[in-house]
Protein backbone atom coordinates (compact mmCIF):
# COMPACT_ATOMS: atom_id res chain seq x y z
CA UNK A 1 0.00 0.00 0.00
CA UNK A 2 2.86 2.38 0.81
CA UNK A 3 4.43 1.73 -2.60
CA UNK A 4 1.11 2.41 -4.30
CA UNK A 5 0.67 5.74 -2.53
CA UNK A 6 4.15 6.89 -3.48
CA UNK A 7 4.17 5.66 -7.07
CA UNK A 8 2.19 8.68 -8.21
CA UNK A 9 4.68 11.03 -6.52
CA UNK A 10 7.82 9.93 -8.38
CA UNK A 11 8.91 11.37 -11.75
CA UNK A 12 7.79 9.47 -14.84
CA UNK A 13 11.27 8.05 -15.68
CA UNK A 14 11.10 6.10 -12.39
CA UNK A 15 7.65 4.62 -12.96
CA UNK A 16 6.67 1.41 -14.74
CA UNK A 17 6.85 2.41 -18.40
CA UNK A 18 3.50 2.04 -20.22
CA UNK A 19 5.14 1.11 -23.55
CA UNK A 20 7.75 -1.26 -22.12
CA UNK A 21 8.51 -4.47 -24.06
CA UNK A 22 9.22 -6.38 -20.84
CA UNK A 23 7.62 -6.91 -17.49
CA UNK A 24 9.38 -6.71 -14.15
CA UNK A 25 8.39 -8.15 -10.78
CA UNK A 26 10.15 -6.95 -7.61
CA UNK A 27 9.35 -8.16 -4.10
CA UNK A 28 11.25 -7.87 -0.81
CA UNK A 29 13.23 -10.96 0.12
CA UNK A 30 11.74 -11.23 3.61
CA UNK A 31 8.38 -10.60 5.20
CA UNK A 32 7.69 -7.24 6.84
CA UNK A 33 6.72 -6.91 10.50
CA UNK A 34 2.93 -6.61 10.80
CA UNK A 35 2.04 -4.46 13.85
CA UNK A 36 -1.51 -4.48 15.17
CA UNK A 37 -1.78 -0.79 14.28
CA UNK A 38 -1.80 -1.69 10.58
CA UNK A 39 1.33 -0.02 9.21
CA UNK A 40 2.90 -1.86 6.30
CA UNK A 41 6.42 -2.19 4.86
CA UNK A 42 8.13 -2.03 8.28
CA UNK A 43 11.32 -3.97 8.95
CA UNK A 44 13.75 -4.53 11.75
CA UNK A 45 17.38 -3.70 11.05
CA UNK A 46 19.04 -4.32 8.67
CA UNK A 47 15.93 -4.34 6.45
CA UNK A 48 14.49 -6.85 3.94
CA UNK A 49 17.96 -8.21 3.21
CA UNK A 50 17.35 -8.74 -0.50
CA UNK A 51 15.04 -8.28 -3.45
CA UNK A 52 13.46 -11.09 -5.46
CA UNK A 53 13.59 -10.16 -9.14
CA UNK A 54 11.96 -11.73 -12.19
CA UNK A 55 11.24 -10.66 -15.76
CA UNK A 56 9.31 -12.15 -18.68
CA UNK A 57 12.31 -11.73 -21.01
CA UNK A 58 16.06 -11.88 -20.72
CA UNK A 59 16.94 -8.58 -19.08
CA UNK A 60 19.61 -6.61 -17.28
CA UNK A 61 18.40 -5.47 -13.84
CA UNK A 62 20.00 -2.78 -11.68
CA UNK A 63 18.66 -1.47 -8.37
CA UNK A 64 19.32 2.00 -6.99
CA UNK A 65 18.89 2.22 -3.21
CA UNK A 66 18.04 5.70 -1.86
CA UNK A 67 18.19 5.85 1.96
CA UNK A 68 16.36 8.49 3.98
CA UNK A 69 19.59 10.43 4.45
CA UNK A 70 20.45 10.38 0.73
CA UNK A 71 23.63 9.04 -0.82
CA UNK A 72 22.15 6.53 -3.26
CA UNK A 73 23.84 3.17 -3.77
CA UNK A 74 23.85 1.50 -7.21
CA UNK A 75 23.78 -2.28 -6.80
CA UNK A 76 25.57 -4.64 -9.19
CA UNK A 77 23.61 -5.45 -12.34
CA UNK A 78 22.13 -8.95 -12.49
CA UNK A 79 20.85 -10.77 -15.55
CA UNK A 80 17.45 -12.43 -15.43
CA UNK A 81 15.86 -15.10 -17.59
CA UNK A 82 12.18 -15.82 -18.09
CA UNK A 83 10.73 -18.05 -15.36
CA UNK A 84 13.69 -17.57 -13.00
CA UNK A 85 13.75 -15.58 -9.76
CA UNK A 86 17.03 -13.86 -8.92
CA UNK A 87 17.91 -12.69 -5.42
CA UNK A 88 19.74 -9.35 -5.22
CA UNK A 89 21.24 -8.47 -1.80
CA UNK A 90 20.22 -5.15 -0.24
CA UNK A 91 22.47 -3.05 1.98
CA UNK A 92 21.50 -2.26 5.57
CA UNK A 93 19.63 1.04 5.95
CA UNK A 94 17.78 3.00 8.62
CA UNK A 95 14.46 4.82 8.36
CA UNK A 96 12.57 5.36 5.10
CA UNK A 97 14.22 3.69 2.10
CA UNK A 98 13.29 3.77 -1.60
CA UNK A 99 14.61 1.28 -4.13
CA UNK A 100 14.22 1.92 -7.86
CA UNK A 101 14.85 -1.28 -9.82
CA UNK A 102 15.51 -0.73 -13.53
CA UNK A 103 15.12 -3.63 -15.96
CA UNK A 104 16.27 -3.18 -19.57
CA UNK A 105 16.69 -5.28 -22.69
CA UNK A 106 20.22 -3.93 -23.12
CA UNK A 107 22.79 -2.97 -20.46
CA UNK A 108 21.86 0.40 -19.00
CA UNK A 109 24.72 1.96 -17.01
CA UNK A 110 23.41 3.82 -13.97
CA UNK A 111 26.70 4.83 -12.35
CA UNK A 112 25.57 8.46 -12.50
CA UNK A 113 22.93 7.68 -9.84
CA UNK A 114 25.58 6.79 -7.25
CA UNK A 115 25.55 9.28 -4.39
CA UNK A 116 22.25 10.86 -5.47
CA UNK A 117 20.62 12.85 -2.66
CA UNK A 118 17.05 12.87 -3.95
CA UNK A 119 14.51 11.09 -6.11
CA UNK A 120 14.92 13.83 -8.71
CA UNK A 121 18.65 13.11 -8.93
CA UNK A 122 18.00 9.39 -9.48
CA UNK A 123 15.33 10.22 -12.06
CA UNK A 124 17.72 12.35 -14.07
CA UNK A 125 20.34 9.58 -14.08
CA UNK A 126 17.80 6.99 -15.30
CA UNK A 127 16.39 9.36 -17.92
CA UNK A 128 19.87 10.10 -19.25
CA UNK A 129 20.82 6.41 -19.47
CA UNK A 130 17.52 5.56 -21.20
CA UNK A 131 18.24 7.94 -24.09
CA UNK A 132 20.69 5.42 -25.57
CA UNK A 133 18.02 2.68 -25.65
CA UNK A 134 15.25 2.05 -28.19
CA UNK A 135 11.75 3.05 -27.15
CA UNK A 136 10.16 0.57 -24.76
CA UNK A 137 13.47 -1.06 -23.85
CA UNK A 138 13.24 -0.46 -20.10
CA UNK A 139 10.86 -0.31 -17.16
CA UNK A 140 11.11 0.39 -13.42
CA UNK A 141 9.76 -1.22 -10.25
CA UNK A 142 9.61 0.74 -6.99
CA UNK A 143 10.06 -0.76 -3.54
CA UNK A 144 9.64 1.34 -0.39
CA UNK A 145 10.02 0.36 3.24
CA UNK A 146 11.01 1.68 6.64
CA UNK A 147 13.61 0.18 8.94
CA UNK A 148 12.69 0.99 12.54
CA UNK A 149 12.98 -0.27 16.07
CA UNK A 150 9.99 -1.97 17.70
CA UNK A 151 8.82 -1.83 21.28
CA UNK A 152 6.25 -3.62 23.43
CA UNK A 153 3.26 -1.92 25.06
CA UNK A 154 1.94 -3.30 28.36
CA UNK A 155 -1.51 -2.01 29.35
CA UNK A 156 -3.17 -2.57 32.72
CA UNK A 157 -6.26 -1.07 34.33
CA UNK A 158 -7.88 -0.98 37.76
CA UNK A 159 -10.72 -3.06 36.28
CA UNK A 160 -10.05 -6.23 34.27
CA UNK A 161 -11.28 -6.89 30.73
CA UNK A 162 -11.23 -3.25 29.64
CA UNK A 163 -11.04 -2.85 25.87
CA UNK A 164 -7.74 -1.46 24.56
CA UNK A 165 -7.43 0.43 21.27
CA UNK A 166 -4.11 1.55 19.81
CA UNK A 167 -4.42 4.25 17.14
CA UNK A 168 -8.14 3.47 17.02
CA UNK A 169 -7.72 -0.28 16.44
CA UNK A 170 -9.03 -2.75 19.02
CA UNK A 171 -6.13 -4.96 20.14
CA UNK A 172 -7.52 -6.87 23.14
CA UNK A 173 -8.54 -6.47 26.78
CA UNK A 174 -6.59 -5.69 29.92
CA UNK A 175 -4.21 -6.87 31.19
CA UNK A 176 -2.56 -6.89 27.77
CA UNK A 177 0.88 -6.96 26.18
CA UNK A 178 1.12 -5.64 22.60
CA UNK A 179 4.41 -6.54 20.84
CA UNK A 180 5.99 -5.12 17.70
CA UNK A 181 4.83 -1.52 17.84
CA UNK A 182 7.07 0.78 15.76
CA UNK A 183 8.87 3.46 17.73
CA UNK A 184 7.08 6.79 17.82
CA UNK A 185 3.91 8.18 19.32
CA UNK A 186 0.66 6.21 19.50
CA UNK A 187 -2.78 6.88 20.96
CA UNK A 188 -3.87 4.38 23.61
CA UNK A 189 -7.56 4.19 24.58
CA UNK A 190 -8.87 2.06 27.45
CA UNK A 191 -12.65 1.71 27.80
CA UNK A 192 -15.32 -0.32 29.55
CA UNK A 193 -19.10 -0.01 29.52
CA UNK A 194 -20.35 2.30 32.26
CA UNK A 195 -16.95 3.93 32.79
CA UNK A 196 -15.24 7.00 31.38
CA UNK A 197 -12.80 6.19 28.60
CA UNK A 198 -9.14 6.90 29.33
CA UNK A 199 -7.09 8.15 26.37
CA UNK A 200 -3.45 9.13 26.36
CA UNK A 201 -0.55 9.61 23.97
CA UNK A 202 2.37 7.24 24.51
CA UNK A 203 5.86 7.46 23.06
CA UNK A 204 6.93 3.94 22.09
CA UNK A 205 10.61 3.43 22.82
CA UNK A 206 12.16 0.85 20.53
CA UNK A 207 13.67 -2.28 22.09
CA UNK A 208 11.87 -1.53 25.37
CA UNK A 209 8.67 -2.33 27.28
CA UNK A 210 6.42 0.73 27.49
CA UNK A 211 3.78 0.62 30.24
CA UNK A 212 0.36 2.25 30.57
CA UNK A 213 -1.79 1.99 33.69
CA UNK A 214 -5.35 3.27 33.28
CA UNK A 215 -7.71 4.14 36.12
CA UNK A 216 -11.31 3.78 34.98
CA UNK A 217 -13.91 5.82 36.82
CA UNK A 218 -17.70 5.33 36.61
CA UNK A 219 -19.71 7.54 34.32
CA UNK A 220 -21.92 9.59 36.64
CA UNK A 221 -24.31 12.48 36.75
CA UNK A 222 -25.16 14.57 39.80
CA UNK A 223 -28.47 14.46 41.67
CA UNK A 224 -28.81 17.79 43.49
CA UNK A 225 -31.55 17.93 46.16
CA UNK A 226 -32.49 21.08 48.10
CA UNK A 227 -35.15 21.22 50.82
CA UNK A 228 -36.69 23.94 53.06
CA UNK A 229 -37.08 21.39 55.85
CA UNK A 230 -35.05 18.52 57.26
CA UNK A 231 -35.86 15.41 55.23
CA UNK A 232 -34.58 11.88 54.68
CA UNK A 233 -33.68 10.98 51.11
CA UNK A 234 -34.40 7.52 49.71
CA UNK A 235 -33.18 6.43 46.28
CA UNK A 236 -34.74 3.28 44.87
CA UNK A 237 -36.18 2.62 48.34
CA UNK A 238 -32.80 2.81 50.05
CA UNK A 239 -32.00 5.52 52.60
CA UNK A 240 -28.92 7.34 51.35
CA UNK A 241 -28.69 10.55 53.37
CA UNK A 242 -30.47 13.47 55.01
CA UNK A 243 -31.18 16.80 53.32
CA UNK A 244 -30.66 19.78 55.62
CA UNK A 245 -32.18 23.23 55.03
CA UNK A 246 -29.76 25.71 53.52
CA UNK A 247 -27.19 22.99 52.82
CA UNK A 248 -28.66 20.63 50.27
CA UNK A 249 -27.22 17.40 49.00
CA UNK A 250 -25.25 16.56 45.82
CA UNK A 251 -24.91 12.86 44.98
CA UNK A 252 -22.99 11.25 42.09
CA UNK A 253 -25.17 8.58 40.45
CA UNK A 254 -24.97 6.32 37.42
CA UNK A 255 -27.01 7.62 34.48
CA UNK A 256 -30.59 6.40 34.31
CA UNK A 257 -34.00 6.85 35.93
CA UNK A 258 -34.16 6.56 39.71
CA UNK A 259 -37.05 6.54 42.16
CA UNK A 260 -36.69 9.41 44.62
CA UNK A 261 -38.52 9.59 47.97
CA UNK A 262 -38.12 12.70 50.11
CA UNK A 263 -39.55 12.15 53.60
CA UNK A 264 -39.70 15.24 55.86
CA UNK A 265 -38.87 14.66 59.53
CA UNK A 266 -41.80 16.92 60.38
CA UNK A 267 -44.72 14.60 59.84
CA UNK A 268 -47.12 17.42 59.08
CA UNK A 269 -45.59 17.48 55.62
CA UNK A 270 -46.31 14.69 53.18
CA UNK A 271 -43.51 12.58 51.68
CA UNK A 272 -42.74 13.30 48.04
CA UNK A 273 -42.24 10.59 45.43
CA UNK A 274 -40.60 11.35 42.06
CA UNK A 275 -38.96 9.70 39.10
CA UNK A 276 -35.76 11.52 38.19
CA UNK A 277 -33.57 10.98 35.15
CA UNK A 278 -29.88 11.30 35.90
CA UNK A 279 -27.80 12.32 32.88
CA UNK A 280 -24.07 11.71 32.56
CA UNK A 281 -21.90 14.72 33.37
CA UNK A 282 -24.92 16.89 34.14
CA UNK A 283 -26.72 18.10 37.25
CA UNK A 284 -30.30 16.93 37.79
CA UNK A 285 -31.80 19.37 40.36
CA UNK A 286 -34.72 18.65 42.69
CA UNK A 287 -36.14 21.58 44.69
CA UNK A 288 -38.34 20.83 47.68
CA UNK A 289 -40.10 23.76 49.33
CA UNK A 290 -43.03 24.66 51.61
CA UNK A 291 -45.52 26.87 49.79
CA UNK A 292 -48.79 27.89 51.43
CA UNK A 293 -48.35 25.20 54.05
CA UNK A 294 -47.83 22.46 51.44
CA UNK A 295 -44.52 20.66 50.96
CA UNK A 296 -43.73 19.78 47.34
CA UNK A 297 -40.70 18.66 45.35
CA UNK A 298 -40.27 19.74 41.76
CA UNK A 299 -37.86 19.24 38.89
CA UNK A 300 -37.03 22.74 37.53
Amino acid sequence: MLAGLLSGCVPSPLRAQPGAQLRLSVTPGSQAVAPVTGEDALYRAPGPGSLRLSTDRVAFVTSVVLPETGGALVLPTVQTRPGEVVSAPLPATQGFTQVFTVASLQPMPLDAAAGARSVSDVSRAVESAARALPAGAYTVGTTVYRVVRFGTLDVTSNLPDALVRVNGRAVGTTPLSVPDLPEGQVSVEVSRSGYKTVTQRVNIDGNAVNRVSATLRPITGTLSVRSDVLADLFIDRRLVDTVRPGVGLDLPLRPGVVTLNVVPRNQQYAAQNLLVRVTADRVSPVICAVTGGTYTCKLP
